[in-house]
């Protein structure tokens, strides 16, 4: 054993949750490569072993590779070339993998949108990149060539549910015939026209940008975060490198199931739900549908050793009559991430799984886009929140930035090699998040926190005000009170604009407005063009269920909005 070090007090230079660690997980280097090199490399020795699972269709490792290879040969005939940006609107399907790691292996870039986004948004999200190839599920495909217009994009591959299911599901799903869309090619005709292709070699570096996940920072203006090959090899290797404090005997296990439901424009999604369990050699379990009603039947029928989802994905699931009923031994982790929940829901989940045989209780992870997804985590023997074993934390004061000791409730600010390089083609934003110190690039999360002596990691609030809605889809989207503020007061008989989230059950929070007119406006005429403006520019879980016109906004004591005023005030409306 190595003579203990003396204690300075300060968490990122102590670094004591690193004691909870192996010498070889502190010691391990990092992978080198693109995260199609890392995949591979996992896998050499399992090339017959199931690597995805699609509504019960299963695909080899060895088939994965081929079809990565299909699918990297049509890019290259579609002119796709190193550094390119490739534009997908995806689900969970297998395209999306395959096109992952052919965009991957071929080094360009993937660029990943929100199924959902508006239309607006989704047109300067690909002009941006300046995308000549757009990959979109076909549920999207008309909206996607009407966000296409006036860029760079030559071509638009539309992908079906079906494309990848069992022949008999397929067909069964497939009677309505699909209407054809000027401009639009299908997924067989893409792979097709790359089928004679040579893919020329691709050396890659750890630092090429690989991925692009769009999230919105404290402005709420929608932001690209440029993560490289690193970033996401580093995520899975710190996974693997956890298994000595994540559960027992012996860790993550190759061979074992991975539930992924959450779709790959969300960072989380796509670390954590694909390139994680593939990594470490798991059949995953790929589902397109995101929605917590579905489910207890995909746990029930697939009986997964692990799962990462949202509470109310877990609350689903202990409420089916079903999985009440069920023995539930084979569930090793049960993971959540999202908004933090009250202990007293994560006791009653864990005692849920105990008593339905589930050898541990429910674990929760700390993160955001700008680091890949996880950055912290719980394990099944830590119930406390701990770095993962590369990264550091430091906690600042709020008013003067400096460090503060064990203890001491501050900004988190965080480094690691899973940290994005920058927000793309927006070095304003970059700069204002991330600063360099002795060499070391450090990032501004906007959460309030601090850390013990032993080595735990808590989250005591928010320096950013957003907060979630659960949409018409029953997916989780984040909601930017600033955006929503900046619409609403595009409108010139708005004098100020604040917006606050009301708490609506297991569906988050609505936005609801509190809104200030100039003197000499007509209520009502500016209420009708508010409305109209929220409907054009917002999605629709951004747009306020309620528009409260004030004399003036409450302040604090400094003269700043009070919110918390107004979030009192929007509970009782």
């Amino acid at each position: 054993m190595p003579e203990e070090k003396k204690l300075t007090g300060f968490p990122s230079i102590d670094k004591p949750w690193l004691k909870y660690y192996s010498e070889e997980a502190i010691t391990a280097p990092l992978p080198t490569g693109s995260m199609y090199d890392y995949m591979c490399t996992c896998n050499n020795k399992r090339l017959n072993a199931v690597a995805l699972n699609y509504f019960g269709k299963t695909i080899t490792h060895k088939q994965l590779r081929e079809n990565i290879d299909s699918c990297a040969k049509a890019l290259t005939a579609n002119g796709i070339k190193p550094g390119d940006y490739v534009s997908l609107c995806m689900l969970t399907v297998p395209e999306t993998v395959y096109l992952l790691y052919a965009i991957n292996k071929i080094g360009a870039v993937a660029n990943f949108i929100v199924l959902n986004a508006t239309e607006r948004d989704i047109h300067k999200q690909i002009a941006a990149c300046n995308s000549s190839l757009v990959v979109t599920m076909n549920l999207a495909e008309e909206k996607i060539v009407r966000a296409a217009k006036n860029t760079a994009v030559v071509n638009i591959v539309s992908v079906s549910l079906t494309q990848s299911m069992p022949t008999h599901l397929a067909l069964l799903l497939n009677l309505k015939k699909r209407k054809s869309i000027s401009g639009v090619i299908l997924w067989k005709d893409f792979l097709q026209c790359g089928a004679k292709t040579e893919v020329p070699l691709y050396e890659a570096n750890d630092d090429d940008p690989a991925v692009v996940e769009y999230t919105g920072g404290t402005t709420g203006d929608s932001k690209g975060v440029i993560l490289s090959n690193q970033a996401g090899n580093a995520l899975a290797f710190h996974y693997r490198g956890a298994d000595t404090v994540c559960h027992f005997d012996p860790g993550f296990n190759p061979g074992e199931r991975f539930l992924n439901v959450l779709p790959p424009f969300l960072a989380y999604g796509l670390y954590v739900g694909i390139h994680l369990p593939l990594c470490i050699g798991m059949e995953n379990i790929l589902s397109p549908d995101p929605s917590p009603k579905n489910f207890p039947n995909l746990v029930h029928k697939y009986k997964p050793n692990h799962f990462a989802a949202g509470p109310m994905h877990i609350d689903c699931m202990m409420n089916d009559p079903k999985i009440r009923k069920s023995d539930l031994s084979y569930l090793i982790t049960v993971a959540f991430g999202g908004d933090k929940a009250s202990s007293e829901w994560e006791e009653r989940v864990s005692g849920f799984l105990r008593d339905h045989k589930a050898p541990y209780g429910v674990i929760n992870g700390y993160g955001m886009t700008e680091l890949a997804g996880t950055f912290c985590t719980s394990t099944h023997k830590l119930r406390a929140l701990i770095p993962f074993v590369k990264n550091n934390i430091k906690i600042i004061a709020v008013d003067s930035g400096e460090e503060l000791k064990f203890g001491e409730e501050g900004e988190i600010c965080v480094s690691g090699p899973s940290m994005m390089q920058g927000y793309y083609k927006n070095d304003e934003a970059t700069n204002s998040t991330i600063w360099e110190e002795n060499g070391v690039r450090w990032l501004h999360t906007g959460d309030l926190g601090y850390v013990t002596r032993e080595g735990y990691f808590v989250i005591s609030g928010r320096l950013k005000r957003i907060f979630y809605s659960v949409g018409a889809d029953d997916v989780t989207y984040r909601v930017y009170p600033m955006k929503i503020e900046a619409t609403i007061t595009q409108c010139d008989s708005v004098q100020k604009c604040s917006v606050v989230g009301k708490p609506n059950g297991d569906k988050g929070y609505l936005p609801v407005a509190f809104i200030v007119l100039y003197d000499n406006a007509d209520q009502s005429k500016a209420l009708s063009q508010i409305e109209t403006l929220c409907e054009q520019e917002l999605p629709e879980t951004s747009r306020p269920t309620k528009y409260i016109i004030m004399d003036t906004l409450p302040t604090t004591g400094a003269g700043k909005v009070d919110y918390r005023t107004l979030e009192k005030e929007a509970e009782n409306i």
